[in-house]
């Protein structure tokens, strides 16, 4: 090949050459612009100091009960079941009725000791009742923690948790909680006749599981703590 067209040649590639390389530094720069991209902001210390107003008040509430209903879907598999929960100090009564195969189920005790009863009327005493419960109904539920979230709480308290494991709003509610391997994310909140800020609507998110829960009524007692 001649040498001046190879020089051609050579000075025709240059540009193109400059071009990709161009472009591959743009992909590297944005792609580590985006992997650096700030995560949400710490709480401000007015909305600490208004969620330890409201926080306060949410420990008050001993006994609580709610009707609501619950979406939820696992890998391949899901549905829809009623709640009916009530909460007196640290003993939970809970029935589910849904698409499992005895239609309906009844738990009262605490996370860590519970009857559980059947729709056919069989009753079994457990020391694991979430694990029961999933073997029942074959999805994971978070027994132990959720007397807590559904009132829009955490099971450990703020104070001793990492600042990017939560998100508060103005008034100091929950928007965001990583807790236990779960990501829960509170939509929406209601002010009951007790004047509290409670949850309506939480989805709550492990893995391939997907909870999501819509509280119709409270029934806080009528008593504002």
């Amino acid at each position: 090949m001649p040498s001046l067209f190879r020089t051609r040649l050579h000075a025709q590639a240059i540009p193109t050459v400059l071009t990709l390389l161009a472009s591959v530094f743009l992909a590297l720069t944005l792609g580590g612009c985006a992997s650096l991209a700030p995560g949400p902001e710490p709480a401000s210390p007015a909305q600490l100091a208004a969620w330890e107003d409201h926080s306060s008040r949410l420990k008050m509430l001993t006994d609580w009960a709610f009707d609501g209903r619950a979406a939820i879907k696992s890998g391949t598999t899901g549905g829809s079941v009623r709640l009916e929960w009530m909460q007196v100090g640290d003993v939970t009564a809970l029935t589910m009725r849904g698409p499992f195969d005895t239609g309906r189920l009844a738990m009262t005790g605490t996370p860590d000791h519970m009857l559980i009863t059947d729709g056919k009327g069989n009753r079994r005493l457990t020391d694991t009742p979430a694990e029961l419960l999933e073997q029942q109904i074959g999805w994971p539920i978070p027994l132990a923690a959720l007397p807590h979230w559904l009132l829009g709480l955490p099971k450990t308290p703020l104070a001793h948790r990492p600042a990017d494991s939560f998100q508060l709003d103005q008034t100091g509610r929950l928007l965001r909680l990583s807790e236990a391997g779960w990501e829960l994310n509170y939509a929406r909140y209601a002010t009951e006749s007790t004047g509290l800020s409670l949850p309506h609507f939480i989805e709550l998110r492990r893995g391939e599981t997907r909870i999501r829960l819509i509280v119709d009524d409270w029934n806080l007692g009528g008593t504002a703590p």
